[in-house]
């Protein structure tokens, strides 16, 4: 029984919601989600989303530490920072709380992103890449709300390279090494993996859900199998080996989106020292003469409103907006704020430093022989797939990105390492023109030719494409503010390709994911490479290294891994913004914990180690003001 997808989402939503399938599904989330009973499914915000305690807390005067932004790492600190109940925390979120079934489910990621839970921000046109995508535009994606960008993202749990840890420490950030860090990522994780969950790099009580996707492709196997006949081994990527492939480990506990807010927010709803604060937009922090900061002004319901910290304020609200809200107060690029008329409180480079994670999209494949139903996003919503979900099973449990393989690029910023990749080549098992929906054009851009054209007559056939994703960018850009408004989005000076070797890595990458597919198992299952040449590059010899560039340059990939806004660095460092310890440079009690921070372009998805930085952050926190 086929429906169609717009009455198959609203049955999702009825069935994932306050129906019967909601007490299915949710009374077996038990460990860090908490031992409910059916009386926490009665009332109608626990039954349509999450419940974070009392949305509209009377707020105090003053509080002992305000954290502004509730990802990952202000998730992480706000629950740690509040385990002393003597000791009061503000959470500050100018989003809300996750109130929507659909949000539960990994298959609907696409449409996430087409939310308010998105702040929608773009990237100036650009003139080297996204020049297939609407107004040659990349979407830089940024969630808000409660858990951030846990709430849009794809989910992808990868920490990291153990040389980015040590890398950090090295260049003058003592106690970031992989030794140090490490405990961290294991004691968060409450693991539940298929092959490697024993081998001692994966925790089991921890507050984050980390799983084998419970549904698989054949294309996942098959890709494991054929990588290894391209010789990438099967690796744990979690672990030190990173050179290899592997089946992808998911935030997700079973085939439901894990949050930081559902994560480490709900579990702690009760606590009276916490104060969970939604539709609270942080304008300014509040830094007097002698420079040491002592509150933060925000606004809710179209009014001011000014609350005091009598230890700490935390900025943990993202590469982008914590560089901003500094930059508001006084704390950045001193001829930036002065043009803009901002009192200068401290000349710092806050914001000259930002990093992503280029990509692409594509290579495309066809599959000549029956191996699934999965031909597009119609072919699977069905009522049997529907009810699998309900029990974590089928193809719901899944955001279709089931697989990845690490390569090393010829132009590696690092050729002395034979065993650090640079590339991250992931197969997506359904493909762009799969989604009849607007869904998929906001979430890639791809502008209405392309779309038409390239991918639009692949809807009925079963295809699928690769995502390729260069880790060790050397492309640099900045953010700056638009204006004094606390409610423009800022500016982003970022320029895709703007070093020539990232596009030729992401070259390389196509030609690895074509070798790959080339091997026998993917032969044995009728796999095909898509020969129709992309809008835009028809001059070129198809298959050869100038069409491949044309490609990258027109479908370009955004991954949304910002990094390096408050770049953290030892005080000789004159990009660094915060030091080892995440403190702002030259302004007392004011500290900066989340993603913007690190130092360089990491070897990993940024949301492992945003749990990983709010985690260590809140350590630090707790030793600077004797509270361990």
């Amino acid at each position: 029984m086929k429906l169609s997808v717009w009455t198959s989402l609203v049955l999702l939503v009825c069935l994932s919601g306050p129906c019967i399938a909601t007490v299915v599904r949710k009374l077996t989330l038990l460990g860090p989600y908490g031992n409910h009973t059916l009386g926490d499914y009665v009332d109608f915000s626990s039954a349509w989303g999450l419940d974070y305690g009392n949305p509209n807390p009377k707020i105090r005067k003053s509080y002992d530490f305000i954290v502004v932004g509730a990802g990952p790492a202000g998730c992480s600190v706000a629950n740690h920072l509040s385990e002393n109940p003597d000791v009061t925390v503000l959470l500050l979120e100018l989003g809300k709380a996750e109130i929507a079934p659909t949000q539960d489910i990994p298959s609907g990621f696409l449409f996430q992103t087409a939310t308010d839970y998105n702040f929608g921000y773009l990237s100036q046109p650009q003139t080297k890449g996204c020049q297939g995508l609407i107004n040659k535009q990349c979407a830089f994606h940024h969630g808000r709300g409660l858990g951030g960008s846990t709430i849009i993202n794809n989910m992808i749990y990868t920490r990291g390279n153990w040389r980015d840890f040590d890398g950090w420490n090295a260049s003058g950030n003592p106690g970031w090494s992989y030794r140090e860090v490490l405990p961290y990522f294991i004691k968060a994780e409450n693991a539940n993996l298929r092959d490697f969950g024993n081998n001692g790099f994966h925790g089991k009580d921890g507050y984050l859900s980390v799983e084998d996707i419970p549904y698989r492709s054949r294309l996942a196997s098959t890709f494991i199998q054929s990588a290894e006949m391209a010789g990438l081994p099967y690796i744990d990527y979690n672990t030190m080996d990173q050179l290899g492939s592997s089946y992808i480990q998911s935030n997700t506990k079973r085939g439901i989106r894990w949050t930081a807010a559902r994560a480490l927010l709900n579990p702690i709803r009760n606590r009276k020292n916490l104060h969970v604060l939604t539709r609270a937009w942080a304008t300014k922090v509040l830094i007097d003469k002698s420079k040491v900061a002592y509150g933060v002004v925000y606004t809710r319901d179209k009014k001011t409103y000014t609350v005091k910290a009598k230890r700490e304020v935390i900025l943990s609200a993202g590469a982008f907006g914590s560089a901003k809200l500094l930059m508001l107060s006084g704390v950045g690029p001193k001829s930036h704020l002065q043009d803009l008329g901002i009192d200068v409180i401290k000349d710092l480079p806050v914001g000259e430093t930002l990093y992503e994670h280029p990509g692409v999209l594509g290579p495309v494949f066809l599959v000549t022989k029956p191996i699934d139903n999965n031909i597009n996003f119609e072919s699977l919503i069905t009522l049997p797939n529907i009810i699998k979900y309900l029990f974590g099973q089928g193809p719901f449990t899944s955001a279709f990105t089931e697989t990845v393989g690490y390569v090393k690029s010829p132009v590696s910023p690092y050729p002395d390492d034979p065993d650090w990749p640079d590339l991250e080549i992931i197969l997506s098992a359904l493909q762009i023109g799969d989604d009849p929906t607007t869904a998929g054009r906001t979430y890639f851009r791809v502008n209405d030719g392309i779309r038409e054209s390239y991918f639009r007559p692949l809807f009925h056939t079963r295809a699928f494409m690769y995502l390729p994703l260069l880790m060790h960018s050397r492309s640099k850009g900045s953010i700056k503010l638009k204006s004094t408004n606390p409610y423009d989005h800022p500016l982003f000076n970022y320029t895709y390709f703007d070093d020539d070797r990232d596009l030729q890595a992401l070259v390389y990458a196509i030609k690895e994911a074509i070798r790959i597919t080339g091997q026998k198992p993917f032969i044995d299952i009728g796999v095909e490479q898509y020969t129709r040449k992309l809008p835009g590059c028809e001059e070129f010899e198809f298959n050869s290294d100038d069409y491949w560039r044309c490609y990258v340059r027109t479908l370009t990939g955004s991954y949304y891994h910002y990094v390096g806004t408050c770049k953290m660095g030892p005080k000789s460092d004159p990009s660094a913004v915060v030091d080892a310890r995440l403190r702002v440079y030259g302004v007392e009690k004011l500290r900066v914990v989340d993603i913007g921070i690190v130092p360089r372009p990491p070897s990993a998805h940024t949301a492992a180690m945003a749990y990983m930085i709010g985690d260590k952050g809140s350590d630090m926190i707790k030793e600077d003001n004797d509270l361990a």
